[in-house]
């Protein structure tokens, strides 16, 4: 046994620590260098993990931020386990499809558990020519547990059958309080590069309507969390950008011509996710828009027109608009709008991409665009009109919508082989260092051994109980409060545009309603930061981007990052804490304070620290005469000497302030 502890030395001596870690990782700890020597399985893993980072690499990453209140379809709490219930949709005729995708439920704030929520634990697909009989077996998972697929999606092929009722019938449901129930977020029929259950009548045997969290038309509303299909390719583009108008009602419009007279069959508006403080939250997409298809330029006369009025819950995220125009042989495809929503005081249009399609192709590519007005900021080159035809939006190349569900289902799988390569190889390396301390401990060494262990164990379970406990706050915030909310914010508005009552009344019913949505701002932002304790850089960056929007959106803002493209690094959460809030704080005293026109903001980051600072052109002020405590320089100063950061702020009267604030990624580092 000594020769082993000797060897196991020499070992440890001969190769360093970066040689036995693959190149995604960071340096090896002891122990895991130990267990590596004794273990060829952990290095087998540790080649493979290397390759399917590389392999993830080349393909679409899944949305998975906040999408408001929009989960999908949820049935009634059923009381019998086994007991049949089904949802259907009707796709008007008899149609030949290629597939049927299930796009599972994801509830974010509820960590690994709200991965697949309410996925049925025994299902079927049917397909039938009539509503309530002659069903054909599409996929039958009746027999067995069907493992839970998580946030990602299933595809199960037609196998050349077709019909007109499209049904998914849970067999087994899940366990819930008081009962049993089951959920989904989206369901697609495809047929080429269609989605042809996209907005068609769906019904269901068991539904439970809980505005706005869930709802039976959201599942197969065409809004998820796939969003727009694409690839790894980033835009060099925007979109376009209209210019701002002084009210929301001005009119706006965008002409496309196609060129010659075609049969369009449908028609899709990707809306625009750009960081841009003029459109950043989506607020290019108009509140409602009407579309149009005509052989005159002038639409004097219109083939195909639809109208698709405010939309309860805003535009559709990161998802495409579709819309099918039926065939209907025209050049040219019109989008106007007169209702806008609004940056501060100003109103835009903006939109990402427009596409039109016949025969699975799109046919509005590179064609040529015409526009009631375009923004003239010097700062606009990603914005343009030929750039709703370009075939990107406003982040990647877009793609086919078959391909993308592929590619997005390959990661699928890839993350899975991932997770389970990780846990095997936490088993290999307990195992391993388990026999290197029994082995010591034959030669004296195990009380010591021992010791460390279970020092190392008990941390270990210290950490798992803080994080069980985050996510059972962060679950009991969205499913209690959060919900109420929504409730209060939905029920003010509605009270708020009541005609009938008095201008008073209506008053009250907007501050109500500014007060909920503040309120609910501050909970989301609690909820993100305990969620599951794993947030990163790029996640706290992003999260950093929308609040630019909310607090000073009516202001001209600049958002940069030093460098651009950073390497994503986790972040402790207490540092993120406190660094977000501060950066919230320094943004409200931007808007309540400086009186300023314009705040440039940058966010830095090197292997070790975390900085922003924060600009403004407004009225300034001298840190001197303040003492200590006004604009919130004091709670700057106590949260910098939390986290062992930096705080500074330079401030001159009628010239504007600047406040930096800095933080080591690990609070303990300085």
């Amino acid at each position: 046994m000594s020769r082993l502890l000797l060897f196991l030395v020499v070992a440890l001596l001969a190769f360093p620590a970066g040689s036995l870690a693959t190149t995604e990782t960071k340096a090896l700890s002891l122990g895991d260098r130990v267990a590596r020597i004794v273990k060829p399985a952990i290095r087998k893993a540790d080649k493979r993990l290397s390759r399917i980072e590389r392999e993830l690499l080349s393909l679409p990453e899944l949305y998975n931020g906040p999408r408001g209140s929009r989960f999908g379809f949820h049935s009634e709490t059923i009381a019998d386990q086994r007991a049949p219930h089904h949802l259907q949709i009707d796709l008007g005729e008899s149609r030949s499809f290629d597939a049927v995708v299930l796009m599972p439920a994801h509830l974010p704030t509820r960590g690994a558990e709200g991965e697949g929520y309410g996925f049925p634990l025994r299902f079927k697909i049917e397909v039938s020519d009539t509503p309530n009989t002659g069903f054909k077996l599409l996929a039958d998972h009746t027999g067995a547990d069907y493992p839970n697929p998580g946030r990602y999606p299933i595809r199960f092929p037609a196998n050349d059958l077709s019909g007109r009722y499209i049904r998914v019938t849970s067999t087994k449901h899940v366990a819930a309080k008081e009962g049993f129930i089951w959920a989904m977020e989206e369901i697609m029929v495809l047929a080429g590069n269609y989605n042809i259950g996209s907005s068609r009548p769906r019904s269901a045997s068991s539904v439970q309507e809980l505005f706005p969290n869930w709802s039976l038309w959201r599942v197969n509303d065409g809004i998820s969390r796939l969003g727009s299909p694409h690839n790894t390719i980033r835009s060099p583009s925007n979109g376009f950008l209209s210019a701002p108008s002084e009210s929301g009602s001005h009119p706006k419009w965008i002409v496309i011509d196609l060129g010659e007279s075609l049969p369009v069959e449908e028609i899709r508006i990707i809306p625009t996710s750009s960081d841009d403080p003029e459109v950043v939250g989506g607020r290019g997409f108009p509140q409602s828009l009407v579309l149009e298809l005509s052989n005159d330029p002038d639409f004097q006369t219109t083939v195909w027109r639809a109208t698709q009025s405010r939309h309860p819950l805003g535009y559709p995220w990161t998802s495409a608009f579709v819309r099918a125009s039926n065939g209907q042989p025209g050049r040219y495809i019109r989008i106007s709008t007169n209702e806008l929503f609004a940056r501060g005081n100003l109103h835009s249009l903006a939109l990402a991409e427009v596409q039109a399609y016949l025969d699975g192709a799109n046919v509005a590519l590179w064609q040529d665009v015409t526009v009631s007005d375009q923004a003239s900021r010097t700062d606009t080159d990603r914005w343009a009109p030929k750039y709703l035809v370009d075939g990107y939006s406003s982040t990647h190349k877009i793609i086919e919508l078959p391909e993308y569900i592929d590619l997005i289902i390959e990661r699928g799988a890839l993350e899975k082989e991932r997770s389970g390569l990780l846990l095997q190889q936490e088993e290999d390396t307990d195992i391993a260092l388990a026999g290197i301390t029994a082995g010591a401990g034959a030669i004296g060494g195990v009380a010591l051994f021992g010791w460390i262990w279970m020092i190392f164990r008990q941390r270990s379970v210290r950490i798992r109980d803080a994080k069980k406990l985050r996510k059972q706050i962060s679950r009991d915030l969205h499913d209690d409060i959060g919900s109420n909310l929504a409730g209060i914010v939905l029920i003010s508005e509605v009270g708020s545009r009541n005609a009938r009552a008095s201008t008073e009344i209506r008053d009250d019913f907007r501050e109500i309603h500014e007060t909920a949505e503040q309120t609910s701002e501050a909970m989301r932002d609690i909820v993100w930061l305990i969620h599951a304790g794993e947030a990163t850089t790029r996640d706290l960056f992003m999260k950093m981007r929308e609040s630019v929007g909310l607090i000073v959106g009516n202001l001209e803002t600049s958002v940069q990052a030093s460098p651009p493209s950073f390497k994503n690094r986790p972040i402790e959460l207490q540092v993120r804490r406190h660094f977000f809030f501060a950066f919230k704080e320094a943004l409200n005293n931007v808007q309540r304070h400086a009186q300023a026109t314009s705040v440039d903001i940058l966010f830095e980051l090197t292997p070790h620290q975390v900085t922003f600072e924060v600009c403004d052109n407004g009225i300034g002020f001298n840190p001197d005469n303040v003492g200590g405590s006004g604009h919130g320089l004091k709670n700057f100063r106590r949260r910098a000497e939390r986290v062992n950061g930096q705080f500074e702020i330079n401030s001159i009267p009628t010239e504007g302030t600047k406040v930096r604030f800095s933080a080591p990624l690990n609070h303990k580092n300085k």
